[in-house]
């Protein structure tokens, strides 16, 4: 009765005495199994519930609620937002004067509010979760794995509410403080068991299933719940119970989980409460190998920090789940609804709801170009950008420290040029055989994507993807002048560990100058420098510029096209570029003339790439650049740390560009950490930075002067108003 008093209450203050379901809502509930048991020995017998509201499926790594993709349109669509009340079924049977279903009936008034702010997934835990003390005893499950009756009654009622509210329950079955209460392992085994049938008798259908909180906790007493092989067995017991649940389990807070448990699960359950905000893409990105959703339901941030966590987890494609221990977790437990944390919520609701207006993209030069703002006005209320702090900016970029050399550079938000500034050369043009010089690599790297995607399509007369063995493609190459080469894998040239010569002037009794031609490239020449590796492949990182020069012999030898052919069809044309320069080398006979990867554009054309990698790829409604490639730039695409080439960290580098954010000498501080950028000598300059919707270009004209990269993207940050 008080249940169904508050929420008539809640509706009726909310929709003005109409009912009516809002969104979809997803409960998704965790659930800790014990031993094996016959049907009849399980309380708590399920009873119909009437017509289900909320069908969850997964498609590949993609989330579905009655047969349509989550937020569709938005930045989280496909994934599902979730928060974590494992409490609010809780009970403790030493706490006297606790009113259960009083606790219960608070959370599930509140349910449509939540829902409102894109939360489309609630875990809930048969054992709860710590109540800010210890001792309480929390289970929905007695000693023998049979299911208790009086809890589970509350259990049903959650899931019911989030079904009418299309959202689904994550629904957990075991605790690290709780599992003792069941006697023994077929105990254990029975739980889950009976769980599943539970579920599956009650026809449910916006319910997933956890195994375990943190299964690898040493607070768990049973040892099979401890180890990966025991919650393989629990996960196929599930789905041999009921083969069409969705299944998972939950590793420490770490972000990780063992390949056997990930090749066993539905989907993927990790947790972030323990990872540092520069971690979480690294990790995500190593689960994507699966194929499976990645679904964070607990992290243990707040304010800021959590908003942070939450779009870095879109970003890289995995789903949310926010933990307030300190409101919904500890006695006495709270929920306020998006009071619980404003900040976080807005951002939620930022995240899970599709932009205003259609997505924009510039036409070509000739036909109009970008769309530009020069009112302060104007500046401020449409592109969301401070005018004082982009005049700071303009003064200094034209200031003495930037020298007094020729160059254009501009500063684009929400579409708009913002701030373009130009010293002796427009923004839409570039000096003849003036290249990008480092900003190509970038470039570069991105065709080498677009490359393998067609490829894999089989559109391309090769089939190849970064794994492969880069010398399999470039025939000029043989014989090897190094037999280590052999081993030299594609991302390698990309991310500079392949083991080739590095820059002249880092070390110049070993290293070599930038240029050609092919046969000294390929260590045909006789000289030794070219010849030899300087370390086995994969063991070390060295920038090398001579590394993206093979690269560009095997994308012309996958597409059948040299490189600046396959760039114009396959990027610049889709992307409205209607200028540019290749750099090309000879050779002899044997090897030939090709392009190199080197070229140019104006820092107007140089934006649009940085743009449609920040649309994920997207331009026009066609996905030019391939998704994946755009998600594994914001990680490190290898394993190599400390200060390398130029005193940068290793762990800055990916496929072609570079994570400015990831720099601990200061450089990077005040840069988001999902900003991409590539420098290059001279001053120029390509960056973009996906949670500020904001990107940056600079090209150089004549002369060679230096330039704060870090500095002038992080004033161009500093310019964004939240």
């Amino acid at each position: 009765m008080v249940y169904l008093c508050r929420l008539l209450a809640v509706a009726l203050e909310r929709l003005g005495g109409i009912v009516i379901p809002r969104v979809t809502i997803i409960t998704v509930i965790t659930l800790t199994v014990i031993g094996l048991q016959s049907p009849e020995m399980v309380d708590a017998s399920p009873r119909s519930a009437g017509t289900k509201h909320t069908r969850v499926t997964v498609k590949k790594d993609r989330w579905y609620l009655n047969g349509r993709l989550t937020y569709p349109s938005t930045q989280a669509e496909g994934l599902l937002m979730n928060v974590r009340m494992v409490n609010s079924v809780f009970e403790d049977k030493r706490r006297t004067g606790f009113d259960t279903d009083e606790n219960t009936s608070e959370f599930i008034a509140r349910i449509p509010e939540y829902v409102e702010h894109g939360v489309r997934a609630f875990t809930i835990n048969l054992q709860g979760g710590f109540p800010g003390y210890e001792g309480a005893v929390n289970s929905a499950f007695n000693p023998d794995g049979s299911l208790r009756k009086d809890y589970m009654q509350r259990v049903r009622q959650v899931i019911e509410a989030c079904d009418r509210n299309g959202a689904v329950v994550i629904l957990r079955c075991y605790y690290q403080r709780q599992d003792q209460i069941l006697r023994d392992e077929k105990a254990v085994r029975t739980g889950v068991v009976n769980t599943v049938r539970w579920l599956r008798e009650s026809g449910y259908t916006n319910v997933v299933l956890e195994i375990a909180n943190e299964f690898n906790h040493p607070g768990f007493d049973h040892p099979i719940l401890k180890k990966p092989e025991g919650q393989v067995e629990f996960i196929q017991l599930a789905k041999k119970t009921s083969s069409k649940l969705l299944v998972s389990t939950s590793g420490l807070g770490n972000g990780r989980l063992p390949d056997s448990v990930a090749l066993a699960s539905d989907f993927l359950l990790i947790h972030f409460n323990g990872t540092k905000l520069d971690d979480i893409p690294e990790r995500i990105q190593a689960l994507k190998k699966h194929g499976k959703p990645i679904v964070c339901n607990e992290d243990q941030k707040y304010g800021e920090q959590a908003v942070r966590a939450a779009k870095l987890c879109v970003r890289n494609g995995a789903s949310w789940g926010f933990m307030h221990e300190k409101i919904n977790q500890h006695y006495p437990f709270r929920f306020k609804g998006p009071g619980d944390d404003p900040k976080v919520y807005r951002a939620l609701r930022f995240l899970t709801t599709p932009a205003a207006t259609k997505a924009y993209f510039p036409p070509p030069e000739s036909k109009g170009g970008w769309r530009e703002l020069t009112n302060a006005d104007d500046i401020q209320h449409r592109a969301g950008m401070n005018p004082d702090k982009l005049e700071d900016l303009r003064e200094w970029l034209l200031g003495p420290r930037n020298s007094k050399d020729d160059f254009a550079a501009v500063v684009i938000r929400r579409g708009f040029i913002v701030l373009e500034v130009e010293r002796g050369l427009s923004s839409g043009e570039f000096p003849d055989g003036v290249g990008m010089a480092s900003c190509a690599k970038a470039i570069f790297a991105t065709v080498m994507a677009v490359a393998s995607e067609e490829s894999q399509k089989g559109k391309m007369p090769k089939k190849m993807n970064f794994d492969d063995k880069a010398f399999d493609y470039i025939p000029w190459a043989k014989p090897l002048s190094d037999p280590r080469k052999e081993n030299i894998a594609i991302r390698q040239l990309l991310n500079h560990t392949s083991g080739l010569v590095g820059e002249w002037w880092q070390k110049k009794e070993r290293f070599v100058k930038n240029h050609g031609p092919w046969e000294w490239i390929l260590g045909h020449s006789g000289d030794w420098r070219t010849e030899k590796l300087i370390f086995d492949p994969g063991t070390d990182l060295e920038y090398s510029t001579h590394g993206l020069y093979h690269a560009a012999l095997v994308c012309e030898n996958v597409t059948g096209m040299p490189y600046n052919r396959f760039t114009i069809e396959y990027l610049f044309i889709p992307l409205g570029i209607e200028k540019w320069w290749f750099e090309f080398f000879d050779g002899d006979d044997k090897h030939g003339k090709h392009p190199s990867h080197g070229l140019a554009l104006s820092a107007r054309d140089m934006a649009r790439i940085a743009y449609c990698m920040l649309r994920d790829g997207e331009w026009a409604a066609r996905q030019v650049i391939p998704k994946w490639f755009v998600e594994q730039t914001c990680a490190p695409t290898h394993k190599i740390k400390g200060t390398k080439t130029f005193g940068r960290e290793a762990r800055s580098f990916s496929h072609g560009w570079e994570l400015p954010a990831r720099l601990t000498d200061g450089r990077g501080e005040g840069i988001p950490l999902d900003a991409r950028f590539k420098p290059g000598a001279g001053g120029q300059l390509i960056a973009f930075v996906p949670s500020l919707d904001l990107v940056v270009a600079r090209k150089k004209g004549s002369g060679w002067p230096d330039l704060e990269y870090e500095k002038f993207l992080r004033l161009a940050c500093e310019a964004v108003m939240e």
